[in-house]
């Protein structure tokens, strides 16, 4: 890389010139980073770097679509005990009564429209759990990516 005709390389050794031995090791140990960066660059991409591309192999897509519906489910959990709890609080009718079949159809159809609720986007918590899930999984497909990407003097081995 060279800026007006005087190249980053003379720069670096100037400097460390001036700062003696580990500074000029230090310039060597950028100047390969930069190196290897650059070479990552034109490498083909790996599943995780494809992932955190956006781009989904069929396995991903399912676990995808597992996933989303485990949101809506717990949505539609949520959606169900608080519907419960709100129908508590209104009285029962003293006139007539509610025989256990009304209570058991009763507890049926709030079930049913809770799931539908969910399905139609509900309140927005599987959105959100979902996007806090797939983040977590962006991370780890990152940090994947970043380990593979490491020379092998880089990594730590634990013992």
């Amino acid at each position: 890389m060279n800026i007006d005709n005087v190249s980053s390389n003379w720069i670096m050794a100037q400097q460390a010139s001036d700062k003696g031995a580990k500074a000029v090791e230090d310039a060597h140990n950028f100047a390969d980073e930069l190196k290897r960066a650059s070479e990552n660059v034109a490498k083909p991409k790996t599943k995780a770097a494809a992932a955190a591309d956006g781009e989904m192999t069929p396995e991903q897509k399912a676990y995808d679509k597992k996933l989303r519906e485990a949101c809506q489910g717990f949505e539609a959990m949520f959606l169900n005990i608080m519907y419960k709890e709100m129908r508590n609080t209104v009285p029962e009718d003293s006139l007539f009564g509610d025989s256990n079949a009304d209570k058991i159809l009763q507890d049926m159809r709030d079930t049913e429209m809770v799931n539908q609720m969910a399905k139609a986007g509900g309140v927005g918590l599987a959105d959100v759990l979902y996007r806090q899930l797939t983040l977590e999984d962006k991370a780890k497909a990152d940090w994947t990516q970043r380990v593979e990407n490491m020379s092998s003097k880089d990594k730590v081995v634990r013992t």
